[in-house]
């Protein structure tokens, strides 16, 4: 967290229900989830757990990056793009802003420009069904690309040891 925020990359095999919950670090902490190409897809200021961070969604299999920063910088990034305010995010009570036309990097740099307010500050969180880090399932025509070429290969192997 040395920039004022920190982003967390996850990838979920499976759909399933995500869940994000701020467990202790500087009072009063936001999350903002960012799907694989970068858009904004909800945030949350405080929560039923009272100023710390609880987001929980039904996400699909891919990648996601969960940007935690502090209040009320990122909030108001995504506000200040058409993000929808709610009371909730389908599972707990808050305050969530949903959608608009935010990215990921548009709120980093957003929050890039900030200094000092919880700067190098530690946080813990636990986030549930995912795995962290951003490697990706390879795709059904790249297997078979890559499949094509080692046969190929073989069929090459084959060839040079029947002329040799």
């Amino acid at each position: 967290n040395a920039a004022g925020f920190d982003t967390v990359r996850f990838t979920v095999a499976t759909a399933s229900t995500v869940d994000f919950t701020y467990t202790s670090g500087y009072g009063d902490p936001t999350f903002s989830l960012f799907n694989a190409a970068g858009a904004h897809l909800i945030s949350n200021d405080d929560s039923n757990l009272g100023l710390y961070s609880h987001l929980t969604q039904n996400l699909g299999p891919g990648v996601y990056d969960l940007l935690v920063s502090y209040c009320c910088q990122s909030i108001n990034y995504a506000w200040n793009l058409g993000a929808t305010y709610a009371s909730n995010d389908g599972f707990n009570n808050g305050s969530y802003w949903m959608g608009g036309t935010g990215t990921l990097s548009g709120m980093q740099a957003n929050l890039g420009g900030l200094s000092g307010n919880r700067q190098g500050q530690a946080y813990a969180l636990n986030i549930s069904n995912v795995t962290l880090g951003g490697s990706t399932v390879p795709e059904p025509a790249s297997l078979a690309l890559v499949g094509a070429a080692l046969a190929g290969l073989t069929l090459l192997r084959r060839k040079m040891k029947a002329k040799a």
